[in-house]
This record gives C-alpha cells, structure tokens and sequence, in this order.
C-alpha cells in the first residue's frame, strides 16, 4: 500500500523498487495516509520471474517531465496513473506515448494540459499588494487560487521577473517566499493575513478600464480566458461588470451608424452583435447561425423553473426536432433509463441542449446528426446561459464532450473529465459523462461499461445537490 500524498520525488523513490520488481498498478493501492502505509498486494507478479533492481531501471526523458506534471495534478487518480504508464513504458511497449489515442497516454495527455494551463494562469493572474514595515522596507504579498498543486513549478517564474523583491505567494497548499536570495516554500499559514489593497490599487485599476477596448469585449471569450475563479483575487476584476454592461452599447453605437453598407453588413460584426445582445424576439427566432434553416424548430429546455439539476446535451436529434421536446428519441430513453436506476425523477430536473437546433445530413429518406462546430456551439451558448441564469442551477452534468466545452470552455476527453472538479462561470458545480447517444453507438463490451459509468455519474450528481431545509 501506497500513502497519495507524495511529491513527485517521493512518489519516484517509492515506485522505483516496486517497478523493479514488477509488480503492476493493479497491486498496488493507494491510501490516504502514511499511517495506512501497511501491507501490499503481492498477486499476480509471475512466479519464477527475475526482478529487476532499482538502479537499471531507465524510463525515457519524456515519460519522467510527463510523469512530473502528473504529479500536480490535483486528483488522486494521479499516481495510479503515473505507475501504470511507467509500467507499461518498461514492460509493455515502449513507444507507448507515441499512442495519442491510447487511454491512459491520452487522459495522461488531458492532465499535463491542464496542469500547464494552470502554470500559465498563475503567471498571468498573480497580483502583488505592497506591505511597507515600520521600518519603511517594503516586501510584496500575493494570494493565489490555483486549480491544481502547482505552486512549486509556478513560482520559479517570479523568481527570474522580480529578483529583487521580497514577495511572497500564498495559496491554500503552501507559500513560496522569496527573500532575494533563495526560494522557500512553506505551511499554508496567511490565509487570513492577506492585505486587501496597497496604494497602487486605484492606479492599476484606472490603467486596466483605460487601456480596455470596451468595443471588442467578447464576454465568453474574456470568462474562457480569465475564468472568475480567479476575478475575486484580481483588483482589475472590479471593473470588469462596467465594462461588460457598457461595452455592447458602445460596440453597437460605434457600427450602426457607419454609412459603409458592406461594413454594417460584415459577418464578423454579426457574430459579435449576436455574442453581445440576446435577440430579443427568442430562441425560436435565433437566425445567429445557419443551422436553423434546415431544421423545423429550435427545442428548448424543459424541467423546472428552479431546478438544482441540470443536464445538458449536445443538440437536439431528428424526433426532438419534430416534437420539440429534448431527450425523447433513442438517447432520451437510454438517458430516462440511466435517471431511474440513479433514482432521479426526470420531472425534478432541467433538461436542455449547448445547442438548440437540429443539425442534420441527408443519408437517403433519413436524416442523420452532425456535430456542431465549435463556433456553432459558441454562437448559441447565449441562450444555454441565458437557461443556467433563470434556472441556478447547483449541480450541471455535461453530457458528452461537445456540452463541456459549452459550459466550460476545456477540451478535456470525457474518460479524463469525469474525475475532474469543474466548475460553471454562475458558480454551478459541472460533472462530466458519457452522451447517451456515445452508449447506443458502441459495441460489444464497451456499451455496458458506459452505461454504467453513466448511472454513476448521475448519482454522484443527485448526491451533490443540496437537500431542501
């Protein structure tokens, strides 16, 4: 048995033996404190097999930087994982990275982009407030939120930007402090301690509203971008409403009155009008792509007004089209199916589609469904927010991958999102599954795997949601 939380040193020192001696993940458990650290699975290594010792171990240079960002990842899955893949690398294949749609290299894969993605906002979202001592000496403090346990890696960056301050970073894993000469990282302990504002904050403030092109603010581009997890920590972030509100009027203003016919007419104005102000006539009107020319009318939600679950698809398919309603052909009796195993009254939940028109192929007399474009899907994510504001929900559940990138920007594969804690821009907790649809379409042993995990993931959702009081 494993102790979890390791660094990834720790993690390397203790797995080296065990792949040594080649013992597979599946042997191992991981527990959740070194005081568990007792006994280890031993069944299944091959009688009469020669182990190898520790130091001929060789793992490629590749596999041990991914290995090492792995190890940020903030979820427990990490260093099974972690083990498996270097496992495989020395007794399975090789060239098992050279496999982007392997499983393992592929979730693998979703991890290190998440983890990276993670450093490169810490570097862009860190804000540093003055504290000036009695003494007159001052040193600079900043609070930081990451999503995953990146602070080590993260913080070397302000090591070589500002040499020569005194900072210090705090996040709730720990602190790296800096005193000019040598990089220390420490306990949680300054949580409470953080300084609300410095005499710079009205300058940084009045510089960001200034040099802000109000004209071109995307709001779901911005919140892509700069997730509001983070705004509470930015002193930019205070502006940012005045700027959202005013910013169409402005943008919309500045065009209209253009005399230039082919430049009031441009696509890319349309597109960016159609981001800024919902049409006021509805959904059932929304001209704002091309999709709905060839469908027979745009199927909204349907579920409660104030819902706590919502689930949201992909698009409709051909009978939600025809009846109007989401959820009621094929997919939408394996989904009611997978909802009364997990116990949930479909009337208690929201139901609805990232987008709201039936995009369809000519196969013959039949009308098949295709996939969305991601523009497609970033054009009709107006009404889709427009839902999850009326509605509040508490818990969302992406249903396939088209809906995440919907509701949460991220190109994560589904296998690697279901262990993932994601949260909406409204606040909503998301939970990522399996489309219904994807269950239908597979074959042989994988259908059931999926429909499993499908149920699963909807009682993990009903748990998640808070009971009334």
């Amino acid at each position: 048995m494993i102790d979890r939380r390791f660094t990834f040193e720790t993690w390397r020192d203790t797995a080296r033996p065990w792949l040594a001696a080649g013992h597979k993940a599946d042997e191992i458990r991981w527990l959740e404190t070194a005081s568990e650290l007792t006994e280890r699975a031993t069944a299944g290594v091959e009688a009469g097999s020669m182990p190898r010792t520790p130091h001929e171990l060789r793992l490629p240079r590749p596999l041990m930087l991914l290995l090492e960002n792995l190890a940020y990842f903030r979820h427990d899955s990490r260093w099974e994982l972690m083990y498996r893949l270097a496992w495989r690398v020395l007794y399975e294949n090789p060239q098992l990275l050279a496999d982007p749609a392997e499983p393992d290299v592929a979730n693998a894969m979703s991890m290190d982009r998440a983890v990276r993605r993670d450093i490169h906002k810490m570097h862009a979202f860190v804000r540093f407030r003055e504290i000036v001592t009695e003494g007159g000496e001052s040193s600079y403090f900043a609070w930081f939120e990451p999503q995953h346990e990146i602070l080590r890696p993260g913080a070397k960056f302000f090591v070589k930007r500002f040499p020569n301050m005194r900072w210090t970073i705090a996040t709730p894993d720990g602190a790296a402090v800096w005193d000019k000469a040598s990089l220390q990282f420490v306990a949680p302990q300054f949580a409470g301690e953080r300084p609300a504002n410095d005499a710079q904050e009205d300058l940084w403030r009045t510089y960001y509203h200034c040099i802000c092109n109000v004209a071109r603010i995307n709001p779901t581009a911005m919140q892509r971008e700069m997730p509001k997890h983070y705004w509470r920590n930015l002193p930019e972030a205070t502006e940012i409403p005045a700027l959202m509100k005013h910013g169409g009027a402005k943008f919309a203003a500045r065009h209209t009155e253009s005399d230039h016919e082919n430049f009031t007419g441009a696509r890319s104005l349309r597109r960016s009008l159609d981001q800024l102000h919902v049409p006021v006539e509805g959904v059932q009107t929304c001209r704002a792509c091309d999709i709905w020319k060839n469908a027979t009318q745009a199927v909204e939600g349907e579920g409660p007004p104030s819902a706590k679950l919502m689930l949201v698809g992909e698009q409709p398919g051909d009978e939600e089209d025809l009846q109007g309603r989401p959820f009621v052909g094929p997919a939408g009796k394996v989904l009611n199916d997978a909802l009364t195993a997990a116990g949930i009254q479909r009337s208690e939940i929201y139901i609805t589609n990232a987008v709201k028109h039936f995009k369809w192929e000519a196969r013959g007399k039949r009308r098949l469904h295709k996939k969305p474009s991601s523009g497609e899907i970033r054009i009709c994510n107006v009404w889709l927010r427009k839902e999850i504001e009326t509605t509040k929900p508490t818990v969302i559940v992406a249903l396939g991958a088209s809906a995440l990138s919907a509701l949460h920007g991220s190109s994560f594969s589904i296998e690697a999102a279901r262990h993932l804690d994601l949260t909406h821009p409204a606040g909503a907790r998301i939970l990522a599954t399996f489309h219904p649809s994807a269950i239908l379409r597979a074959e042989g042993e994988r259908a059931p795997i999926l429909r499993t995990a499908l149920v699963e993931d909807l009682k993990r959702a009903s748990r998640l949601v808070p009971t009334p009081t």
